[in-house]
């Protein structure tokens, strides 16, 4: 792995942590930052982006599992 890769993901692994731990400091850092000039930073946004699709996911799953419970019971309702 070269230099570039390793930046990289370090990037990635530091932005999704923050994210998911500290997220208004990464929405603070990230108004000084215009635009991925190294690798490490589209690295961070990528960790950003990632932690973020997956909490969106994850409220889909939720939603999508509490609509299927509300289904279930109403025709249990309707059965007695």
């Amino acid at each position: 792995m070269n230099s570039e890769e390793q930046q990289y993901i370090k990037g990635f692994n530091h932005g999704y942590m923050l994210t998911k731990h500290l997220p208004e400091l990464v929405a603070r850092l990230l108004k000084h930052i215009k635009e991925t000039t190294s690798d490490y930073i589209a690295g961070f946004f990528s960790g950003k982006e990632e932690y973020e699709f997956e909490q969106s996911r994850q409220q889909l799953d939720q939603m999508r599992e509490l609509r299927g419970k509300g289904r279930n019971e109403k025709n249990l309702d309707m059965e007695i």
